[in-house]
């Protein structure tokens, strides 16, 4: 401590034996950054409530600590595009008896043809707003990795890789997008009342607090 500033270097185990109070630090969590004054007193100095005595900061986004880093993520060059003849091995649709170009939601998942390491997606439904699948841990959607493709004021599409808060908020009801986009953009479209779009993700990607 000197001249006002306090400067410290620690290190502490991923888990420890402390269950009851230490956090295991391979974990998700928002980080709480605060500083401030220790009470005036006969009391030992402590890290004091981050009311009025402290600047308390959160972390916009779950953070996991024993992986985290701010190094620039490195890129990865976009696979081609599926043919629009692709059969895609997975497909989730709003009726059973309908075909792509008439359910009122369609999914398709396949693996790309020229990068095994990415899977290819087309959504197709009627909606005047977006269409979008989410990948959840509960089936509350909350926390969920979610892809969808958005119509925009201009009238085309933007394709997304958005993210669910994990508690119930007003903020739930706008386009929530992930600091990193991971998702590779092949087409999109809007027209009479129909949203189409097919992009590409990788399976594994480096961003492990959003996807």
């Amino acid at each position: 401590y000197s001249n006002g500033r306090i400067q410290c270097v620690f290190s502490r185990q991923i888990i420890t034996n402390d269950t009851a109070q230490d956090v295991p630090m391979n974990g998700s969590y928002y980080l709480l950054y605060g500083r401030g004054k220790s009470p005036t007193g006969p009391s030992p100095p402590v890290l004091t409530y981050h009311g009025a005595q402290s600047i308390p900061s959160i972390s916009d986004n779950l953070i996991e600590p024993d992986t985290a880093s701010n190094e620039p993520i490195p890129t990865h060059p976009c696979p081609s595009s599926p043919s629009p003849s692709a059969v895609y091995r997975f497909t989730a649709t709003s009726s059973s008896d309908c075909v792509q170009s008439s359910c009122d939601y369609f999914l398709g998942i396949r693996t790309n043809d020229n990068d095994p390491t990415y899977l290819d997606f087309v959504l197709e439904g009627s909606a005047t707003g977006w269409i979008g699948v989410g990948f959840a841990p509960n089936p509350a959607m909350a926390s969920a990795d979610v892809l969808g493709c958005v119509v925009q004021i201009s009238g085309g599409v933007a394709i997304v890789d958005a993210w669910n808060v994990p508690a119930t908020s007003e903020v739930q009801n706008n386009d929530v997008r992930d600091d990193i986009q991971n998702v590779c953009p092949h087409s999109a479209s809007y027209s009479n009342g129909r949203i189409q779009c097919v992009f590409s993700r990788q399976i594994i990607t480096n961003d492990t607090a959003q996807d």
